[in-house]
């Protein structure tokens, strides 16, 4: 089933698949216990990304723990060191080069990949697709922080990372056979309505139930809940419009694979994060957009080749 298979009328046996897709993905849907949870040092590698004052024993310690983890920074210490003949093999010199907040960052990653990683081969591919996206959004949001020197310290990587685990935990409900989330389906703010329209609820409803369930702090549960619609959040506005921001833009690189022609003035997220800037400021993050976007995905792309 796809995006243009849910927009035009369905058949009787299509709508007879909708009925079962929904009843299965809905199955259990209020007892958030029966989600895929974030471990325990999934949970505090998002607290050091989060830690301008992080020490390398406390990285260092996280990253022993799980091999993947371990050899995931190995490589992406060696990938850094392209040219130089000198292989690093020893983790806390890989955790040196890599950097603190880097190895958190990767940390993160592979523990959100880990929610889904035990399901049949093609829910995991599609949360793979979900989840380049989610790490897009993220990687974009903190080269925006950092360009447009928006203050914050780590924690708008990861509600980036985060901002569509309520399409993860509806991925993992579908079942195998179904194609629902298709990568094509992150590409459209249309998706939210349709899933209301199918299921009753939308993603970002049920990845609040999964933010609360797991004790998320308050500025990531509110950019899951409102990443969709920043102008009605009162409490994180900055936060939230800047992942908002960021996973439209995303969007659209990912569907035009450029950034060059689009149209900030028509993002309403975009003028909630540049209220207050001047005609010089924003006339200068528009020239420097696209190679804000190119090191944002050259990031992703580093990240996923460490551990894919």
């Amino acid at each position: 089933m796809t995006t243009s298979l849910l927009i035009r009328q369905p058949s009787k046996s299509t709508l007879s698949r909708l009925v079962a897709i929904r009843r299965v993905v809905l199955k259990d849907l209020d007892r958030v216990e029966t989600y895929p949870a974030l471990s325990e040092t999934t949970l505090r590698a998002m607290a050091l990304v989060n830690d301008p004052s992080v020490s390398m024993n406390e990285v260092a310690g996280l990253i022993r723990r799980d091999a993947v983890v371990a050899a995931a920074i190995l490589r992406r210490a060696n990938n850094w060191t392209f040219g130089c003949r000198q292989v690093i093999d020893n983790l806390q010199q890989a955790v040196l080069r890599v950097g603190l907040h880097e190895c958190s960052k990767i940390l993160c990653a592979i523990g959100l990949r880990a929610m889904y990683g035990t399901t049949p081969p093609p829910i995991q591919q599609r949360c793979d697709a979900i989840q380049r996206h989610s790490l897009f959004v993220a990687n974009l949001a903190s080269e925006i922080n950092r360009a447009a020197g928006l203050g914050f310290s780590g924690v708008e990587f990861t509600a980036g990372l985060l901002h569509d685990i309520g399409r993860l935990i509806m991925t993992v409900k579908c079942p195998p056979h179904e194609e629902l989330y298709q990568p094509e389906y992150l590409q459209g703010e249309a998706g939210l309505g349709l899933e209301r329209d199918l299921f009753g609820v939308d993603h970002c409803t049920v990845g609040d139930q999964f933010a609360l369930h797991n004790q998320l702090p308050e500025p990531l549960e509110r950019v899951i809940l409102k990443h969709h619609d920043p102008a009605a959040e009162s409490y994180q506005g900055p936060l939230v419009a800047l992942v908002a921001f960021s996973n439209q833009l995303v969007n659209f690189a990912q569907r035009e694979h450029t950034v060059h022609h689009y149209d900030l003035s028509a993002c309403p997220a975009f003028a909630l994060l540049a209220r207050g800037w001047n005609s010089q400021q924003r006339a200068g993050f528009h020239q420097s957009l696209p190679v804000i976007v190119v090191r944002a995905f050259k990031n992703t792309r580093a990240t996923l080749r460490a551990y894919t």
